[in-house]
């Protein structure tokens, strides 16, 4: 990375990190004796930590945030050092996505924070998660050498399903600083094994990692085993510890599922998944999740625990190893708060690391010197202000806004609903835009004398597209962090939407996604709300949940009522698929259906609903209440029963999508007429005033992520998604991750017709958009978590109601509700 204003904001924390690893040098062990008996082992886990290192939630210039940070991380986990007994070997490990995040990424061009904290807190191995691979595997590579010149880093990385294709940039690190797997013998003389393994739908996420793969282990269980049983038979492992950016989809210990689930079900001897990616943390009561295995005739316990994400807790798992049996048993389990009150209750003293402390604030300052001319440009039009290298809140903690009521994304609601922090989001991604435009338009008739319509043709002219944006669009996978009710600073802000960076590296702000201009057909636009009608049922992962702005979209009710069958039949499959072996009745209703797929007939599965078996009940009811069944609907619901289980199991055995592409169809079928708000509708709160039509280019801004995840979408749904350069059906070029060189031509201009091209990112129009709101973010954006609330009146701001009028309450309520019962 050339030497621009991020290596500048990082560049001269090198003294005090250097004095910090003095602070914190790495742990030297006593040589090990060889294992006498019975031992003790205490697994310490954090994961998607995204380099939170002040914590989460309103920071100022004089306190981190109230949860998490890595000086509350490195008390704790001190603490349980300090405490552990003699011959108890405690283990610190972590699941990946440790950067990628806050403004500290700005650290990673010249001396990493994020694996600086890694190594002076001396964890014993870590994996790599998506979000490491953001900046291209050329970014990590760099981020490596970076850590391994300035401070010596040098904890194990392991990544057992990485391959790099022929890429060079990650090679020299492969063998050396990045292991298939790796060993550790403590002084007790306990070895433990690890495995770090890549999820399919981590690896779906990281579009900027190619040519890099990372091999599906799902279709072939048979890899991880061979290097579990390596671990344990040729290295003499005592425990086995499997670091999984994969994840689970329930905090509800009854009814995990989820990769890393599938994971302890097909593996043998695997202790501990210390499970990422998902963000899902395991409640206190209940830490860890006991999933038991038979393959080949063995049988296995294995712990699945997952501290959640941003340093917000640390889970703890206590197991003893039983010499005789060559097992682990569960002692204890925890996931533990990161903050000041909850670890003052556990005894930790002082409940903040003092060097850490020191290492984050000499950031804070260094940044806050470093990004002087982005905060005066940003800045500089408000009255009265001045930057100060030295005041942080005149910068990194200058507050940018307020907000009423608490923003949070829907990432982690029961159901995917509508929701005002990603309209917010989208809504600044379309308005930001088109407010440049409005002014260049205005700068151009004042500057030459020129009607509005001889400024549009003359920047038309000029090389500048003219052209409002009719439609926003953010991924909810980007939207990271929440806003408290309360003042907003900067970096707050930047905490919501901080992800990626440019491959633009002469940039001035490389980080954070830039903006990007495309054109998509009415019917690509079908697809984008299919997406999100999709996610809305929990049918895809949050990162395919597209927020909207400047649309709006009805429902076809013929299309509508099949999808929902689909989706319906989707979802009780899954639930019942994944009880089958463990809950008697779920296992009953799944030979009824093994029968109806084999025969055709379908009195076994009638049979079973009619002696009260709740998982038959829900297969052949699907979305219809039982009592109102007649025979057409039960026929009709059969017939939909059958097509996704055939679908299904066709996948299963083939690795197929035919069941995803199906789904994804029936959807585009649901939606009806697409509408447009005004331009100059900000909110989306007032009448549409433009039909779509077919065969129609329309001018969308978006963030390089959601470009990627579109492209994504054939591979996953087995669908396109085009983006387009231009709006006229004779231009077939296209902008994607295919060619980023080439997509750069379609970047949005924060400085408008003026070149060289000043990348107006995601995180920036946010912070612009707020301030066009009048530093407050207005009611109309307010929504809460239960979906069930969309149709109470004041629970749901008009720029959250008035864009999903057809909000599907009813249909997924019954979806839900069957669920539920499940």
């Amino acid at each position: 990375m050339p030497r621009n204003i991020a290596t500048l904001a990082a560049g001269s924390i090198l003294t005090v990190l250097l004095v910090g690893c003095s602070l914190s040098s790495p742990e030297k062990l006593a040589g090990p004796a060889p294992l006498a008996g019975d031992a003790k082992v205490v697994i310490l886990q954090t994961t998607d930590v995204h380099d939170h290192a002040n914590g989460i939630g309103p920071m100022s210039a004089t306190s981190p945030a109230p949860l998490g940070s890595y000086a509350r991380v490195a008390a704790y986990v001190n603490s349980v050092r300090a405490g552990a007994a003699s011959g108890t070997s405690v283990v610190l490990v972590d699941s990946g996505d440790w950067s990628m995040g806050t403004l500290y990424d700005l650290t990673l061009g010249s001396q990493p924070l994020a694996t600086f904290f890694i190594d002076t807190l001396r964890y014993d191995c870590v994996t790599l998660g998506n979000h490491e691979f953001d900046y291209t595997p050329l970014g990590l590579a760099t981020a490596l050498s970076l850590s391994q010149s300035k401070f010596g880093y040098h904890t194990p990385i392991v990544a057992s399903n990485t391959v790099l294709n022929g890429n060079k940039d990650l090679a020299p690190f492969m063998g050396t600083a990045i292991t298939p797997t790796y060993t550790k013998t403590y002084p007790s003389g306990l070895k433990v094994g690890f495995i770090g393994l890549m999820g399919t739908e981590a690896a779906a996420a990281a579009p900027a990692s190619a040519p890099v793969t990372f091999t599906d282990y799902s279709r072939n269980y048979a890899l991880v085993q061979s290097l579990v049983d390596t671990l344990r038979n040729t290295e003499g492992c005592h425990v086995v510890v499997a670091l999984s950016h994969a994840g689970t989809d329930s905090s509800d210990i009854t009814a995990v599922k989820g990769e890393d689930v599938n994971l302890a079900k097909n593996t043998t001897g695997i202790d501990v998944i210390a499970s990422g990616h998902t963000h899902n943390a395991f409640p206190d009561a209940q830490a860890s999740f006991a999933q038991k295995s038979a393959v080949a005739g063995k049988t296995w316990t294995t712990q699945i625990i997952c501290a959640g994400a941003y340093t917000t807790n640390v889970a703890r798992i206590d197991l003893t190893y039983n010499a005789a049996s060559k097992t682990t048993t569960l002692v204890s389990a925890s996931n533990k708060a990161m903050t000041d009150a909850s670890l003052a209750a556990l005894g930790v003293n002082p409940v903040r690391d003092p060097a850490q402390s020191v290492f984050v604030a000499q950031a804070d300052s260094q940044l806050n010197y470093g990004l002087g001319s982005l905060f005066t440009t940003l800045f500089g039009s408000q009255a009265g202000y001045v930057f100060d290298s030295t005041d942080l809140t005149t910068g990194v903690y200058k507050v940018v806004g307020s907000t009423p009521q608490e923003m949070r994304s829907n990432d982690q609601n029961p159901v995917r609903c509508p929701n005002g922090m990603g309209d917010l989001a989208a809504d600044a991604v379309r308005n930001v835009p088109n407010g440049i435009i409005s002014a260049a338009i205005a700068q151009t008739m004042r500057a030459k004398g020129l009607t509005q319509d001889q400024a549009v043709l003359a920047l038309a002219t000029a090389g500048f597209n003219p052209m409002f944006f009719t439609a926003g669009i953010v991924p909810t996978g980007v939207i990271r962090d929440h806003l408290a009710a309360g003042p907003i600073s900067l970096a707050n802000a930047y905490n919501v939407l901080p992800l990626g960076i440019s491959p633009d590296t002469t940039q001035a702000i490389p980080v954070g996604y830039p903006l990007m201009s495309i054109y998509l057909t009415t019917e690509d636009l079908k697809k984008v709300c299919a997406l999100q009608l999709l996610s809305q049922c929990n049918l895809t992962p949050s990162d395919y949940y597209l927020n909207i702005s400047g649309l709006s979209y009805a429902l076809d009710g013929p299309g509508s009522y099949l999808y929902f069958k689909y989706a319906t039949a989707a979802a009780v499959l899954s639930v019942v698929q994944s009880k089958a072996a463990t809950v008697a009745a779920a296992g009953a209703a799944y030979q009824a259906l093994a029968t109806l797929g084999s025969t055709g007939d379908p009195a076994a599965l009638l049979a079973a609903m009619a002696g009260g078996n709740p998982y038959a009940t829900a297969m052949v009811a699907l979305n219809d209440p039982p009592a109102t069944l007649d025979a057409t609907q039960t026929g009709t619901n059969l017939q939909v029963l059958g097509d996704v289980a055939a679908k299904g199991a066709a996948d299963a055995a083939t690795g197929g999508i035919t069941l995803n592409t199906k789904i994804f169809t029936m959807a585009i079928g649901a939606i009806g007429q697409i509408s447009a708000f005004d331009a100059a509708d900000a909110m989306c709160t007032g009448p549409t005033t433009l039909d779509l039509v077919p065969a129609t280019r329309y001018r969308v801004a978006g963030d390089l992520y959601a470009v990627m995840m579109m492209g994504a979408a054939k591979s996953k749904f087995g669908v396109d998604i085009t983006a387009y350069a231009g709006n006229t059906r004779m231009d077939a070029t296209t902008v994607s991750a295919a060619d980023l060189a080439g997509a750069m031509k379609y970047r949005i201009n924060a400085a408008g017709p003026v070149l060289p091209v000043v990348e107006l990112k995601e995180w920036m129009a946010l912070v612009q958009y707020i301030g066009a709101l009048g530093g407050t973010v207005p009611p109309q954006y307010l929504s809460t978590p239960a979906f069930t609330d969309f149709a109470v009146g004041g629970r749901w701001g008009t720029a959250v109601t008035v864009r999903n009028q057809t909000y599907p309450l009813a249909p997924i309520g019954a979806m839900m509700t069957t669920l539920a019962g499940l």
